[in-house]
């Protein structure tokens, strides 16, 4: 089964895609959408006190909606003229992000590792930060002077780095890094500058909530349909604390389609990481010894907050939706999600059948 890395290779100035390398590797089919089937119930047919309905589509991540300012702190990474990838703000000196965004590799790339992968860092000055929702109106905010990662000569199993920046990035809130790891089944939210689907262009900014992890390893986990080219290094945040939980590494055999698969680097599993990279900066305070001249103490780690979501928000169909479920009752029409055992709705939202589907359930308004 193919598989890809999610970097993006920029053709002039446009964006003709490629991924960097190919990878090869299996994953666990995922988990297909609780509501898949797509239903769509007029006002007309829906008189009182009949069940809501949903408008659900398969939309689990390629297919997400535009972020609109939700999540400042995820940015663009410009690699020399001709890349991108996704990072994450930590603090307002470190960007998180994937190791084949700051790195030379070989092509071919295959998990488990059968050889050296890692040729050499590249020039930490030319990773260039961009804050903003779209790639092309996106404000240049810092550059790198230095990485942070794992010393290994391989992606597999520690696809993780962290660019310590040249000087403070206060236009964002960092977001802290949960020190707790995925667990089977919990909900992530995803967000990245990647394609929205095989065909499509990267560089909007795009979430999509609600994704369910498929399956956990010491050092990743696993999720369906979900990313594409240009998402690498992004962000799976908790939904509930805004807290990282992972940095999204490769995927395939495509973006979209039966059989995919999206697998993230856990954040917890490299604390020392972390804790190291805020040392480097604190170094730099202490010694007054930067690129950027005399740098402020180190900021202290982005505080747990919780991630904006739409539910609740006016849609026409499940498209418009960051969970891919529209809600028909009466004469509304808002944004939901999927519920279920353990997977419980806002404050002021239920988890009830929605007629239909075959057993769906979403969270739906109590009046």
């Amino acid at each position: 089964m193919a598989s890809r890395l999610g970097l993006v290779v920029l053709v002039t100035s446009a964006f003709g895609c490629a991924s960097v390398s190919s990878l090869s590797g299996c994953g666990p089919v995922p988990e297909r959408s609780e509501l898949r089937e797509s239903v769509e119930r007029s006002n007309a047919d829906a008189g009182d006190g009949a069940p809501p309905a949903a408008v659900a589509d398969e939309v689990e991540i390629v297919r997400g909606v535009p972020d609109k300012n939700r999540d400042p702190a995820v940015v663009a990474i410009g690699i020399g003229d001709d890349g991108l990838c996704t990072g994450t703000l930590i603090s307002s000196r470190l960007v998180l992000t994937a190791r084949h965004c700051v790195s030379r590799t070989v092509k071919g790339i295959s998990c488990p590792a059968s050889g050296v992968q890692v040729l050499g860092s590249l020039d930490p000055s030319s990773l260039t930060i961009y804050i903003g929702d779209d790639w092309n109106s996106a404000h240049r905010v810092a550059r790198g002077i230095a990485v942070v990662a794992p010393s290994g000569v391989t992606i597999c199993e520690a696809d993780i780095a962290i660019i310590i920046l040249d000087t403070d990035v206060k236009q964002a809130k960092a977001l802290a890094v949960r020190s707790r790891g995925a667990a089977y089944g919990e909900r992530v939210r995803a967000v990245g500058f990647g394609r929205r689907g095989d065909d499509e262009e990267p560089g909007t900014k795009l979430v999509r909530e609600h994704v369910r992890v498929l399956s956990v390893t010491p050092s990743e986990f696993t999720v369906g349909e979900a990313t594409c080219q240009g998402d690498s290094g992004g962000p799976a945040l908790d939904q509930t604390t805004g807290e990282v939980v992972g940095v999204i590494s490769r995927g395939g055999p495509t973006c979209e389609g039966p059989g995919v698969h999206n697998i993230y680097t856990r954040v917890d599993a490299f604390t020392w990481l972390v804790d190291e990279a805020f040392a480097k900066v604190a170094g730099l305070a202490r010694n007054g010894d930067s690129d950027a001249g005399a740098p402020g103490p180190p900021p202290a780690r982005g505080t747990k907050q919780k991630p904006p979501s739409d539910v609740g928000g006016p849609c026409e169909r499940a498209s418009d939706c960051a969970a891919g479920v529209c809600i028909t009752s009466g004469e509304a029409k808002y944004c939901s999600r999927p519920c279920g055992t353990g997977d419980r709705c806002p404050t002021h939202y239920h988890c009830e059948s929605v007629s239909g589907t075959a057993g769906g359930r979403a969270c739906i308004a109590v009046p």
